[in-house]
This record gives C-alpha cells, structure tokens and sequence, in this order.
C-alpha cells in the first residue's frame, strides 16, 4: 500500500472524525437545553448564564468542525481528480507527461539495481511549475559494503533514467531516504522478456555433444 493511498485513507478518517465530533456536540448541548432549570434554585442565574456560554462555544466548535471537514472533503477530491503532468515545449508543440507514469519508469529502473530491494520515487511538482524541481525515493538496500558509494550510485541512476527520457532537461536532484537495510540474502533479479531482448529472441543454451553409438578405446 502506497504513502499517497494511507494519506488518503487518513483523510477521510479525519473528515468522519470531524463530523461525528460535530454532530455529538450538537446532541449534547441539545440534551443540555432539555434540562429544566428552577426558578427558585439557588444558582439560578449562574447556570443560566453558564448554560448560555456553553452553548455557545459548543457551537461554534461544530461550526469550525463542519467547516474544517468540508474543506478536507474539497482537498481529497481535487487531489484525486487534479493529475499531476509534466509539461515539455518542442518544436512541434506542448506534450504533457503524466508524472506517475514517469515515477513507475525511474522505479523500475532503480529497483533493477542488485544493490536494491525495492524502491519508491515521487516527483516534487511546484505549483504552475512544468518540471519537477525534485525527486523523493525511498528505498530499502542491501546489507553490502559501502552504503554511501551505494546510494550515489542509486541517485545517479535515478537521474540518468530522467535525462534518458527528456534529453535536454537540466540533471534531476535526488533526495533519497534509506527506509531500511535487508540482511537476508537477496533473490535473483528479474530477467527481461523475450521481447525486450536484442532481436525479440530468446537466448538458447548449447548442449554439449554426446554420440549416440560405441565409441571404442
């Protein structure tokens, strides 16, 4: 499950927290004015005035509640409706670049690497901005000396398979955060496809001779 999806998920559970909290203290302070008070009770005009503050700042309470989890509701469905592109001026004219399929692209790409176990890369998109000004990858790596060199050598990956990409573009800065170290024993990588291999066929492995009659001394 990704960051973006349990942020999400945490969203809405803000945005039913605050009308669930909005609706009790709604109910409470209903039951409150339900209470009749005396006349000849000794405090009468102290929980009066008390009951009027209370009431008061109950509401208002629920007010902000409401408008805070209509404003979390606005954001959630911009957020998911509003794509986020990466735009390029060509000779030919504007092409937009959907920023998750370039994110899926680098991913893949650095979770190839034998030093990596698995890899997480969002684009950093200013506002009004046509090009990131940064990558985020999150990683886990492989228990193997030098972890620093190793992590270069994923940020150098990570923005080579930019340029790759878009030629031309100025180098992408890539903050990387090592989320964890796996010591187990890391399983073989992928192999391509058939059909991303040189020619679109697949390597055949030569068996050696053997005849198949006597062969004397």
């Amino acid at each position: 499950m990704g960051i973006k999806l349990l942020r999400r998920i945490a969203n809405w559970i803000d945005f039913a927290a605050s009308i669930l909290a909005a609706a009790f203290i709604v109910t409470v302070t209903i039951d409150l004015w339900r209470q009749r008070l005396s006349p000849f009770m000794a405090d009468y005009r102290a929980l009066r005035s008390s009951r009027l503050t209370i009431t008061a700042a109950a509401l208002t309470l629920a007010l902000l509640l409401v408008i805070g989890a209509i404003l979390r509701a606005v954001q959630i469905v911009s957020s998911s409706t509003h794509g986020r592109y990466l735009i390029f001026d060509t000779p030919t004219g504007q092409v937009s670049f959907r920023a998750s399929s370039v994110e899926q692209a680098i991913n893949r790409t650095v979770a190839a690497m034998d030093e990596v176990a698995d890899a997480t890369l969002e684009l950093v998109l200013p506002k009004n901005a046509k090009v990131p000004s940064e990558a985020r990858l999150r990683c886990r790596l492989y228990d193997r000396p030098n972890l620093l060199a190793i992590q270069d050598h994923v940020r150098a990956t990570a923005s080579d398979r930019y340029l790759d990409m878009f030629p031309g573009q100025e180098p992408l800065a890539v903050r990387i955060s090592v989320e964890r170290i796996v010591f187990e024993t890391p399983g073989p990588k992928p192999a391509p496809a058939v059909a991303d291999r040189p020619g679109g066929e697949a390597s055949v492995e030569t068996l050696p001779f053997r005849p198949q009659y006597p062969v004397g001394d």
